[in-house]
């Protein structure tokens, strides 16, 4: 017995030297939520003479919970090392120190070892057998991506799924493309990694649906930013954005406004939907939940229910334009309760006040610009603005300078070949009927000649209608488009109708600014939807923002000078396939602040979204308000040479002041300071305009580098 007992604490005095001869120190370093904190395990055998086999370490709270070691048999005195990860979440902004521990086995003379890890508390210290802390600390940006299971529209944790592994592409206004994907907690963070150039003015990103766990659903977004969305970056701190998404059982609700021909109140067989009208979502009587949709054609408007037969719906409506024509007649319907998968409807009947105040108007809008020895194209677009058909006669006369080579309606039909039009001395005219409400849309295709024609040149082409039905307004009968010959060109722009420059003393209060967003499906597949970001400048007056003209169907919402355009089921062609009608734009105008002056500048620009692509970002257009005299009467005070500029240096006669050299199109290329006359002009070859500012005077010069 004696023997036997002597023996039981030889065993137990090895077993407890044996676990004191394996060390296991755990570090862990802060991180961001929706990143990770690495971790380094060290494991030391600190015994002179025992090998340690099969060594592995169980870390729970890992994003690899079980590491066998490599090499897994750590010989005396030998120590060996493996890194590890712990994705991290955030609640409800919650920050703040986290603790975890790890064990280490191992198999040593036949027993199975085991050590806790060593820790560092939050102090520093080493902690023998300790846990290690580490901070979770919030990014600029950082946010979660889920399915909503409880259908609230908002992320809570233990509760909804969150969607490990979904990837958000990023961009940037520099040209910068990157992506993030959400760790194995689901949720991600911004940290301006993949900006490596000068400081853009924008992020912006685009949740790929396609990267969620089944494909094949249609993914409906209900929490959060929209996609794209805006990741703030270092502009804001500690933001947090939750995206929630349902891709089954949810009720829809939907509202439209429609021209009630006979006064009944309801929606008739032959009754058309009616644009000019937004409406109003409103959950559970929460003002909060308020969502303004503007819809441009009529188009019907649907919103998603997540709580069918539960959740109590609001929709008001009200007329954006055209208020001392139409009335509504019952402006909100309160309380409505949706059934899942099914579609719920609210008509909102529209009456006309009287038939005499109908109205038709023309726009003219350049889509490709002219360019030697190529075509160019131009889009006529009467708007019947008012009910009841639309008749007449339009006229269109192009620069002397270019010359028709066909005009097609919007089934891709030439109407010049097959009859419809007549050919003028200088264009072409034709009649036209277009129902309530609808747009008669032409594209005229133009040559451009390559001799006598020169990159800088402007066409002037004009166009007119002769209503032959009721019309109230004839201010908006004629119009004229100036469009400068260029080299090249690009489809994704914006550009302002009257140029890059205007003469103060030639606008007025009562003036716009006319601006055309373009784009064009440059890729291999037809694009089912296009959206189309923009910013309304700060010295824009915003209140004064109107469509004019749009190319296809859409939809908008505008969050005070943020516009968001939306073309849904578009399905924009490429270019390979069908160039003309690959192409779309936005027609729209709004004033200037008061209190304008010479030298002012405005800017616009777009990001233009096809499907889930990366944004196509415009070139920035610059209007800038000239002094009142004309350009010659400025180069008479002011001269510049040579002029064309052969070299990367202009001289001027002005002994101090700025400058700033503008492609025609309207986008900065260089600036700087006059220094002893000198304008340094490191250009391309081209037209280019030059604005000079000195002693609060703006000089303005075309400047031709060959």
């Amino acid at each position: 017995m004696k023997y036997i007992l002597v023996l039981i604490v030889f065993f137990i005095s090895l077993l407890m030297n044996a676990q004191a001869e394996l060390d296991f120190d755990m570090d862990v370093t802060n991180g961001p939520i929706g990143g990770y904190a690495d971790v380094t395990y060290t494991i030391t055998n600190l015994s002179p003479n025992d090998t340690y086999s099969n060594v592995t370490i169980n870390h729970p709270d890992a994003l690899i919970p079980n590491i066998v070691l490599n090499p897994s048999t750590i010989g005396p005195g030998i120590q060996v090392t493996a890194t590890g990860q712990i994705p991290l979440s955030g609640d409800s902004y919650s920050v703040g120190l986290l603790i975890t521990q790890a064990t280490a086995t191992g198999i040593m003379n036949g027993s199975m070892i085991t050590e806790l890890s060593d820790g560092i508390d939050s102090i520093g210290n080493r902690i023998d057998d300790g846990q290690s802390v580490y901070f979770r600390h919030e990014s600029s940006s950082y946010g979660v991506i889920y399915l909503d299971t409880n259908g609230n529209s908002m992320y809570d944790d233990g509760i909804d799924t969150t969607i490990p592994g979904a990837v958000i592409n990023l961009y940037d206004d520099q040209g910068n493309t990157d992506s993030l994907v959400t760790n194995e907690t689901g949720w991600w963070y911004f940290d301006n990694s993949f900006i490596n150039t000068t400081l853009p003015d924008y992020y912006a990103a685009i949740i790929d649906v396609n990267s969620f766990p089944s494909p094949t659903n249609s993914y409906h977004l209900v929490d959060g930013p929209a996609s794209p969305f805006t990741p703030n970056g270092w502009f804001a701190s500690n933001i947090r954005m939750s995206h929630g998404y349902v891709d089954d059982n949810f009720g829809t609700i939907e509202a439209s406004s429609f021209l009630d021909t006979n006064g009944n109140g309801s929606r008739d067989n032959g009754e058309v939907n009616i644009p000019y009208t937004s409406f109003e979502f409103i959950k559970d009587n929460n003002p909060a939940t308020s969502e303004v949709i503007f819809n441009g054609f009529g188009n019907t408007i649907r919103r998603t229910d997540l709580n069918p037969g539960v959740q109590l719906n609001d929709i008001n409506a009200a007329l954006t334009a055209q208020q001392a024509f139409y009335s509504i007649t019952t402006t909100n319907y309160d309380d409505i309760q949706t059934v899942a998968n099914q579609i719920t409807s609210t008509a909102f009947a529209v009456t006309e006040v009287s038939s005499s105040n109908r109205d038709t108007s023309l726009t003219l809008t350049p889509m490709i610009w002219p360019n030697p020895g190529f075509d160019s194209t131009l889009e006529v677009t009467i708007n019947n603005l008012h009910a009841g058909n639309s008749t007449g006669t339009l006229q269109f006369n192009h620069d002397p300078m270019a010359s028709i080579i066909a005009v097609y309606d919007r089934n891709g039909i030439d109407i010049l070949a097959n009859g419809t039009a007549t050919v003028t001395s200088s264009g072409f005219s034709t009649p036209y009927n277009i129902m309530a409400f609808g747009q008669y849309d032409l594209e005229v295709v133009m040559a451009t000649p390559v001799t006598g024609v020169q990159l800088g040149d402007i066409f002037t082409h004009n166009a007119s209608i002769n209503p032959t039905s009721t019309d109230s307004d004839a201010t908006n009968n004629n119009t004229s488009v100036d469009v400068t010959v260029v080299a090249s060109y690009d489809p994704n722009d914006v550009t302002e109708a009257r140029g890059p420059g205007i003469p103060i003393d030639t606008f007025s209060t009562n003036d716009f600014l006319e601006y055309t967003i373009r784009f064009q499906n440059l890729g291999t597949a037809s694009a089912q939807f296009v959206r189309v970001l923009s910013s309304l400048h700060p010295s824009l007056d915003e209140s004064t923002f109107e469509v004019i003209v749009t190319s296809h169907a859409y939809l908008y919402t505008k969050n005070g000078r943020q516009l968001d355009f939306l073309f849904e089921n578009i399905h924009l062609p490429p270019e390979v396939v069908d160039e003309p009608g690959s192409n779309g734009f936005i027609t729209y105008r709004i004033k200037p602040l008061a209190g304008y002056a010479a030298g002012d500048t405005i800017n616009a620009s777009a990001e233009i979204f096809f499907d889930y692509n990366p944004a196509v970002i415009t070139e920035t257009w610059i209007t800038t308000f000239n002094a009142p005299a004309s350009l010659n009467d400025q180069e008479g005070t002011i001269s510049i040479y040579p002029n064309p500029l052969k070299g990367n240096e202009l001289y001027t006669n002005l002994e101090e002041g700025t400058y700033e050299i503008y492609e025609l199109k309207g986008s900065k290329v260089v600036n700087g300071t006059i220094e002893n006359g000198i304008i340094q002009a490191e250009i391309a070859n081209g037209f280019y305009i030059l604005k000079i500012t000195s002693s609060d005077e703006v000089y303005n010069f075309k400047v031709l580098k060959e």
